[in-house]
């Protein structure tokens, strides 16, 4: 497991631990010093996973998670709004944000959901041959790192295009169906 496996792996515990601390001591005198903790660990996750979010599957899959989360919330968070008051039209814009509010939530959470989902409840496509090419992709700020195996493409973490670039190696991998992303790799003999 690499430094950046091992970060990403603790994020969820992180957040578990965090919540039940901060409820256990929110009415005591340590509080503000947990909150300040909490804040800045917090911070360095959020500076890690921009800056690593490709350097690991696991990262990867946190990010899919957190969409999840962020989805969800955005979703659920119109479901204690107050009752309209005012004009029709005053009811109107407010009643017509609030659907669209639920309608990037859930479709954000139905997006990342489903990329976790077909990853890990279905079976991986299994592809092998040779690295053609590998190559990054243009258009957004962060690129995705792609690799073509015996004529498809698929993408790779950063470490994994790193070696599979340098080399062009035979292999055997196992792609993730909904995010197309390989999370096994096998070297076959040339």
């Amino acid at each position: 497991m690499t430094a950046a496996e091992f970060i990403a792996a603790c994020f969820w515990p992180f957040i578990v631990i965090a919540a039940f601390v901060l409820r256990k001591i929110r009415n005591t005198a340590a509080f503000p010093l947990a909150v300040n903790i909490v804040i800045v660990a917090a911070a360095a996750y959020v500076v890690l996973g921009t800056v690593y979010d490709k350097s690991s599957i696991i990262a990867v899959n946190d990010i899919h998670v957190v969409f999840v989360v962020m989805g969800l919330a955005m979703a659920g968070s119109q479901l204690r709004q107050p009752p309209l008051y005012g004009s029709f039209l005053d009811k109107a814009k407010a009643l017509g944000w609030m659907i669209l509010i639920v309608l990037l939530g859930s479709g954000l959470a139905w997006y990342a959901g489903r990329m976790l989902l077909l990853d890990h409840l279905t079976s991986r496509l299994v592809i092998e041959g040779r690295v053609d090419r590998a190559w990054r992709s243009t258009g957004r700020s962060r690129a995705d790192y792609l690799v073509r195996i015996a004529g498809q493409s698929v993408k790779v973490t950063e470490p994994l295009y790193e070696r599979l670039d340098k080399f062009r190696p035979r292999v055997r991998v196992e792609v993730g169906r909904g995010s197309n992303y390989v999370y096994e790799i096998e070297y076959l003999s040339n």
